[in-house]
């Protein structure tokens, strides 16, 4: 299924998000309100985990009296007083509570077993109580980074055409948002104790499934190493089930938490060593796509190991301060490597919501981490909570517009080259008239702009011969739409229907981009308006064609008579045709340079299209149409022929003196008369000189009404005006072909008025007599 190209692409996997995205949410809320009711409440300075392990979890700022317990050593004894063995377990934050009670100006003595049951030297420990700091960073950031994991599978289950990397994928994305969510709550309440089971044992799992189905599953040995990875599946849910059961059994776990413990670093190493096998043994694109993805594999071990070494040099584990952050180098390298070369063969068009959610739970992580920092490093001055949360605001809208700038600059590049791209292929395409060179101005301006492999424009004739059309694509691309080719997702084609005056003039047939990157929406936006501007020149250039076509008709005329109204006709129409085409240019023109077009313009367009079509078929027929007269209100075509010559009036800066009563009807066509006066016009604004005057004027004469179009220029000369209504071509302009005054002339005898000419107070002005109403 090839994926729609409008704003709203639709997934057919998506409603299957709607419940577990719902558990989540009731997931989160358990887990906020499991780490709400913790702020102020007593611990020990550390942590230990449901089953009364210690944990190496720790900030900088608690306070360690002496030596700390290894993560195999249990707690059993408090103040001397040896803990119930009785099951259920209570949780951890039960047993803060009981010690705080217990405790002695602030200290408390805590007894841990070995693994072998041996008790060790009394620990002693200072109570200090959760506060803000551990709620922030715990929680919060712990939460965020878990709903960004998350999301990530949400997104890769529902647009991956890997079926086995989209599985391992949304397995490991699951199970470490159910690992971070409840990280905070398997330390203090255990609420949720048996997610966090689950998911400890689910995380290795989930990078060994990846290992094997990323980007997709080996070919060699692949069924025996996918029944080798279920049989660990079913032997790990043996695991979390007995992990789960064994809270509220008293069982000793310690081997099983070794074993997941020792499991976790050789899962992840699997995952980052089979990557950097296969990235050896591939080439091309494989190998490309692979690279862009191994990033975040290779950085996270390293950065792991870093922080191990950190912690030997300082002596505090602050692995768990990094794990939020580190977890997430993954999902990003994977969702790059999506964008950037379909790694996971997505049938998708990228639009910037969807990665709205990703940038903002960034920003909000990140400035949660500023806010903390600013608090670690103000925490024994006067720094004032709501100073701390305005600037954990201000950081987050720094952080918003800085992701838009970066995400707009890295992934969404069309949206920044869109009006140049505009603006120069309008100024090509204007000063063209074959078919060819415009196809290959569209052509060169779609590969200059996107990193595509290449770009044709297709005649509609000759879309039979291409391969992978869906079956109704003609059908489909006449109505407008968009399509793909059926092909793999990094194969396949993009058709974009070329049209105008709805008629599918051509179809623009784009490649795959560049390492088989995602087109995006602002792409697509793109190609269709340079489709339309080339759709547009194209019809332009088949009608100036068809004009010149039916010019050379002219010679091969077999009477005379049709030779004489062939000639008449196309000149007339070449002649015509020049004021419409001007304005439509000039449009276009402005809509490129991004200017607004009012409404009257563009339906004042729609009408000149229809009259040049008219004429065109007068031209067929070698026959003008019988003028259909009707009354018509004069003061509104006055003004639209006005549109028609505005280029010449602009130009010169000419004044325009209209005195015509608004209501006074005339006897005629519309379109008729838009012509005469256009032409009248035209000539009057080309006579005036540099800020004159022209205008049309009504008034009664003797036999009628009088309606003269004048002009302040310096007048015709004395040798044509004798002659200026007995010759055919009569021009006082250089190079001039005189055709004006003979349209004018046959449309003013087709309504029964007479023209002159006459000098009237250094006016020029040509004067219709119009007859006196019956």
């Amino acid at each position: 299924m090839a994926p729609a190209t409008n704003s709203r692409v639709q997934h057919p996997r998506g409603h299957r998000l709607i419940l577990p995205s719902v558990l989540a949410l009731v997931l989160t809320v358990i887990a906020a309100t499991s780490a709400y009711i913790t702020v102020g409440k007593p611990f020990p300075s550390f942590l230990v985990d449901a089953y009364h392990f210690y944990s190496i979890v720790d900030l900088p700022s608690w306070e360690h009296t002496e030596f700390l317990p290894h993560v195999s050593h249990r707690l059993v004894a408090v103040n001397g007083e040896r803990l119930s063995e009785e099951a259920p377990l209570p949780s951890p934050m039960e047993l803060y509570e009981l010690l705080a009670g217990t405790s002695r100006d602030s200290m408390v003595y805590l007894g841990f077993e070995d693994p072998r049951s041996q008790s060790l030297h009394p620990i002693h420990s200072r109570v200090s109580r959760f506060g803000t700091e551990e709620f922030l960073f715990f929680f919060v950031a712990y939460a965020l980074a878990a709903w960004l994991v998350l999301w990530s599978g949400g997104m890769v289950f529902t647009v991956s055409g890997q079926l086995a990397a989209r599985r391992a994928y949304t397995f490991w994305s699951v199970v470490t948002f159910l690992f971070l969510l409840s990280f905070y709550d398997y330390h203090t309440n255990a609420w949720l104790a048996p997610f966090f089971s689950v998911a400890a044992v689910g995380i290795p799992l989930g990078a060994l499934w990846l290992a094997y189905a990323f980007p997709r599953p080996p070919q060699w040995r692949e069924t025996a190493i996918r029944r080798g990875l279920m049989a660990l599946t079913v032997l790990g849910a043996g695991t979390a089930i007995g992990l789960v059961v064994a809270r509220f059994t008293g069982w000793n776990i310690h081997p099983i938490r070794s074993a997941i413990d020792h499991l976790m670093a050789p899962s992840l190493l699997t995952l980052a060593g089979v990557v950097l096998l296969r990235m050896r043994h591939s080439t091309g694109l494989e190998r490309t796509e692979l690279v862009t993805a191994s990033w975040g594999l290779i950085t996270t071990p390293l950065l792991l190991a870093l922080v191990h070494v950190l912690t030997l040099f300082t002596g505090r584990d602050v692995r768990h301060l990094v794990l939020p952050f580190a977890v997430l180098l993954f999902p990003l390298s994977i969702g790059y490597a999506m964008i950037r070369n379909n790694i996971l063969e997505a049938r998708t068009v990228l639009t910037s919501r969807m990665l709205r959610v990703p940038f903002t739970l960034g920003a909000i992580l990140l400035s949660v981490l500023g806010t903390y920092l600013a608090w670690w490093a103000t925490r024994n001055g006067q720094a004032v909570l709501q100073l701390l949360v305005l600037l954990g605001f201000a950081l987050f809208l720094l952080l918003m517009v800085l992701a838009r700038h970066i995400q707009t600059r890295l992934f969404f590049p069309a949206t920044l080259a869109f009006r140049g791209t505009v603006e120069g292929l309008s100024d090509r395409l204007a000063a063209l008239r074959d078919l060819p060179s415009i196809r290959r101005a569209v052509e060169e301006e779609v590969v200059k702009t996107l990193p595509t492999l290449s770009a044709q424009v297709v005649e509609p004739g000759a879309l039979v011969e291409l391969a992978y059309l869906p079956v109704d694509s003609q059908e489909r691309l006449a109505r407008g739409e968009n399509l793909w080719t059926a092909q793999s997702p990094r194969e396949q084609n993009l058709l974009i229907p070329m049209r105008s005056l709805g008629e599918l003039r051509a179809v623009l047939l784009i490649a795959p981009k560049r390492g088989a990157a995602l087109y995006t929406q602002e792409d697509i936006h793109l190609l269709e308006t340079l489709a339309s501007l080339g759709a547009l020149a194209l019809h332009n250039a088949e009608v100036v064609q068809e004009l010149e076509s039916f010019r050379r008709l002219e010679v091969g005329a077999a009477q005379k008579e049709k030779q004489l109204t062939l000639s008449a006709l196309s000149e007339e129409l070449c002649h015509e045709m020049v004021y419409p085409l001007n304005f439509l240019q000039d449009l276009l023109r402005r809509g490129a340079s991004g200017q607004p077009l009012d409404e009257e313009d563009l339906s004042f367009a729609r009408d000149e299209v229809d009259r040049m079509k008219r004429m065109l078929d007068s031209l067929r027929r070698l026959q003008l149409p019988t003028p259909q007269l009707a009354p018509l209100q004069l003061l509104g075509h006055i003004q639209r022929a006005l549109l028609l010559v505005r280029e010449p009036i602009h130009e010169k800066k000419l004044s325009v003196t209209i005195d015509v009563p608004p209501e006074l009807t005339v006897t005629a066509e519309g379109g008729s008369l838009v012509q005469l006066l256009s032409n009248l016009l035209r000539n009057a604004a080309q006579a005036t000189p540099d800020a004159g005057t022209i205008g049309i004027r009504l008034h009664q004469g003797p036999a009628g009404q009088l309606l003269d179009v004048w002009d302040t220029g310096p007048g015709i000369p004395e040798h044509v005006a004798p002659v200026l209504f007995t010759s055919r071509r009569v021009s006082t302009k250089p190079g001039g072909y005189g055709i004006g005054l003979t349209v004018v002339q046959r449309i003013a005898y087709t309504f029964r008025w007479d023209i002159s000419f006459r000098r009237e107070s250094e006016r020029t002005l040509f004067r219709l007599t119009l007859p006196q109403p019956p």
